[in-house]
């Protein structure tokens, strides 16, 4: 249409979309890249298309590089990559001889964790095959470094993982081994070198009187400018909220992370400091890290709201009962330590604590649990349920009443297509599938066909389904859906403005009970279906769920509409008749 088949407009925005080459799919976890360019005018949408555009393509050349050595199963180490290991080496060497000098020129300390190669090798094997195990362990444990470092692209992370699982050797052929391998060990043996004389000059106090091969001292040059960067940085006391600002300006480029989201982030970095007692970046240690850790558990919901006037030092001294989540506590968490690591690369501090930050990997057990009787007949009140008329927002009555009446999952609904709505044998049903690329079932037996029940029918659900169909909406923005007010995301699919708002009514009816979520219908359904004797196997094949015997798993899904139909229209809820009436009635759909 405008000449640019990577710009689109939505909404009077313009956003670039470019298609990911499918068999590069599995790197980055999404078919498209889609982003705003922030703009609604054309030409400066133009201008900033050429330069998002060329960033892509050298992702994408980067992909399939990196897609090629993983297929092939090889791992390419260019000389960079040797004197990164080789400077990741000498580190760990100079922070000891410049804090356990005494120990070492004492001779009471053991310097062999900063030897790559073992002074004895095993009589079973032969000393290259030895060397070469040293080096390949040294490798391993290097990637398990890297590994740990939040700015590591995901896909090297991903391919340093099949490292791990010996998908891709590290050393294929050991009698024959690559040349950068060669060069990696002769590197690693110089740095050894360099450990053994430096211990030996420290003993014997005579000053750095040794040869030093020229790739060590290249490396010793650039960590020794880190060195006299930091030192020169002592006097320096910078506010953590003036590095939040390059800190936001890195997420926003390098992570497209959102306004809202910064400014999430933004707060817990404000809790997370006023625990620390500290404002200046520098001045962070181990032992405050350690105190968040622990402290950011007993912090109270909206503290500053609930508790004016009081320090978080007093608050978090006592015990409190309604504390933030666990989830609310990993989100902390993981803010500060992306922060501290921005920190840390930026040269504002030398450590980023990560060890000292412990992220629970416990989940939260929050039981899901079914509507009560007087829960269902709340939601479903004729005086707070919402109106159909209401065009922009019509999902919000459709969507829980079709829930309420079928064992669906909330996203299988958002994603209907009108095409979806399907008859067959004079049976109505809705067809759940994954065939577009925006829909998206949770497993194989997912995809099925339920018919629509009876009382949905009755409230006039056709009649939405062809009045959206007769008003030809079918434009770019609206791809014909059922729900075409929902807009999809990576992340959530079509459920997020449904599921937020779902959120708010049921609070807003009086229901505020953490386990009481939009899924507690799916519990409702399967409550009146069984209350109703509707067998098994016709239960697994409504619900997608997977049953017990071979043969239901393999068949279940096949039943014949008209049976299906059958058995899902013994499903009832008598308690809601009335309230169900009352909101027909008052929204004029009979």
């Amino acid at each position: 249409m405008n000449g640019h088949n990577r710009l689109i407009r939505r909404n009077h925005t313009y956003y670039l979309r470019a298609r990911v080459p499918v068999a590069l799919v599995y790197l980055v976890h999404k078919q498209e890249f889609y982003y705003s360019l922030q703009t609604n005018n054309y030409y400066e949408a133009i201008a900033k298309l050429s330069k998002e555009s060329h960033k892509i393509d050298v992702k994408i050349n980067i992909l399939k590089a990196l897609d090629m050595l993983i297929k092939n199963k090889q791992l390419v180490i260019l000389p960079e990559d040797i004197d990164k290991m080789v400077i990741h080496k000498l580190r760990q060497a100079e922070e000891v001889f410049e804090n356990y000098d005494t120990e070492i020129a004492e001779e009471k300390y053991d310097y062999q964790n900063l030897l790559v190669f073992n002074k004895d090798t095993p009589t079973t094997i032969n000393k290259n095959e030895h060397e070469l195990e040293c080096v390949e362990l040294f490798i391993k444990e290097y990637f398990n470094d890297l590994k740990q470092s939040t700015r590591t692209h995901h896909s090297i992370v991903k391919m340093i993982g099949r490292v791990d699982k010996e998908e891709i050797p590290i050393i294929a052929d050991k009698a024959n081994p690559p040349e950068a391998i060669k060069q990696t060990t002769k590197a690693l043996k110089s740095v050894e070198k360099y450990v053994l004389d430096k211990i030996n000059s420290i003993v014997e106090d005579t000053g750095d009187n040794f040869s030093i091969n020229n790739r060590v001292k290249r490396c010793l040059t650039i960590i020794n400018a880190e060195k006299n960067a930091r030192a020169s940085d002592v006097t320096i006391s910078t506010p953590w909220k003036q590095v939040f600002k390059d800190f936001a300006i890195d997420k926003k480029n390098n992570d497209r992370t959102g306004e809202n989201t910064l400014k999430q982030n933004k707060q817990c970095l404000e809790t997370i400091f006023e625990i620390i007692g500290k404002n200046i970046v520098e001045q962070i240690t181990a032992d405050d890290c350690r105190k968040v850790s622990q402290k950011i558990h007993n912090l109270p919901k909206k503290w500053k709201e609930r508790y004016r006037g009081q320090t978080l030092t007093d608050i978090l001294a006592r015990e409190n009962n309604d504390v933030i989540s666990l989830t609310s506590v990993k989100k902390y968490l993981r803010v500060f330590k992306e922060f501290l690591e921005f920190c840390k690369v930026n040269q504002y501090i030398r450590d980023s604590f990560q060890s000292f930050i412990s992220i629970s990997r416990r989940k939260e057990s929050i039981e899901v649990t079914a509507f009560t009787k007087d829960e269902l007949k709340k939601i479903f009140d004729p005086k707070t349920y919402p109106r159909v008329m209401d065009k922009k927002y019509a999902y919000r009555y459709w969507i829980p009443l079709l829930a309420l009446f079928h064992p669906v999952r909330l996203n299988e609904v958002c994603q209907l297509y009108i095409e979806d709505v399907r008859l067959d044998k004079a049976v109505w049903y809705l067809n759940l599938t994954n065939e577009r690329k925006d829909q998206h079932l949770k497993n194989p037996q997912s995809k099925r066909r339920i018919p629509i029940h009876p009382q949905i029918l009755e409230l006039g659900f056709l009649e939405y389904i062809n009045s959206i169909r007769e008003a030809s909406y079918k434009t770019e923005e609206y791809p014909g859906r059922v729900f075409y007010q929902l807009h999809y995301s990576e992340k959530n699919h079509y459920i997020q403005a449904i599921s937020q708002w779902f959120g708010r009514y049921l609070k807003s009816v009086g229901i505020e009970s953490r386990s009481k979520v939009f899924h507690s219908y799916r519990h409702n359904v399967k409550q009146a279906m069984r209350d109703a004797d509707i067998p098994q196997e016709f239960q697994n094949a409504l619900a997608g769920w997977s049953g017990s015997d071979t043969g239901e798993r393999v068949y279940g899904g096949n039943f014949p509409i008209k049976k299906l139909n059958t058995q899902l229209s013994k499903l009832k809820y008598p308690f809601l008749n009335r309230n169900l009436e009352r909101i027909a009635a008052k929204n004029k759909i009979r």
